[in-house]
């Protein structure tokens, strides 16, 4: 009978401790590649910070994230495969919109938000943005550790900006800005696209008509 419980309990240790994260479908990204203009001698490099605790402001984490494939035009992120990292990095949320709140208050986030650099140097060569390749609508790709909304509102000139992000389960969500009114834009979670493309605007770049 000892023999027998033993041999049970390490037979569930041993499934315990092989047991992996779950693997998420929707974390794996496939991303078509635009670049506008020429950058210095022709030359860049791609990099995939965060910025942890802000929609917006610089990337603030390390560049651990890198493509699982690439071509000349495309390439493909696998974010299941440096979540621990991630989760590492995480810090408690402070919008700089002082205008943002996030429910419930210790909730965290994080925006992957890819800069393109000088090949051997550290100053970006240009802006990077998602787009929805289509509408050519700007996207954001932002990570809850939680199910959590953010909200908010600025009216100014008769211009009026609203945030109603909601995630209804830790993971990733497709943030874009959509009318919301003749002269109001609401920032909400919006389907995943199904042709993503990042933006390369060089500086000083001429764009291709």
């Amino acid at each position: 009978m000892i023999c027998f419980c033993t041999a049970a309990l390490a037979l569930l240790v041993g499934s315990s401790g092989c047991a992996r994260a779950p693997h998420h479908a929707d974390w794996v990204i496939h991303s078509g590649l635009e670049v506008i203009g020429t950058p210095p001698a022709g030359a860049y490099r791609l990099a995939f910070p965060y910025i942890v605790g802000d929609l917006y402001g610089s990337p603030n984490t390390g560049d651990f994230v890198i493509p699982v494939s690439r071509t000349a035009d495309g390439f493909t992120l696998d974010l299941n495969r440096t979540q621990a990292s991630l989760a590492s990095e995480l810090e408690p949320t402070d919008f700089s919109l002082r205008f943002l709140r996030i429910v419930p208050a210790d909730a965290r986030i994080a925006r992957l938000a890819p800069v393109a650099l000088q090949r051997s140097g550290i100053e970006p060569v240009g802006t990077v943005e998602w787009l929805d390749a289509p509408s050519r609508r700007p996207l954001i790709l932002l990570y809850l550790d939680r199910p959590a909304r953010i909200t908010g509102s600025l009216s100014r000139r008769g211009e009026t900006i609203r945030y109603d992000i909601r995630a209804v389960k830790p993971g990733y969500v497709w943030v874009g800005g959509i009318a919301a009114g003749e002269h109001a834009t609401l920032y909400t979670v919006v389907p995943a696209p199904q042709h993503l493309v990042l933006t390369i605007k060089v500086f000083g770049g001429i764009v291709a008509r």
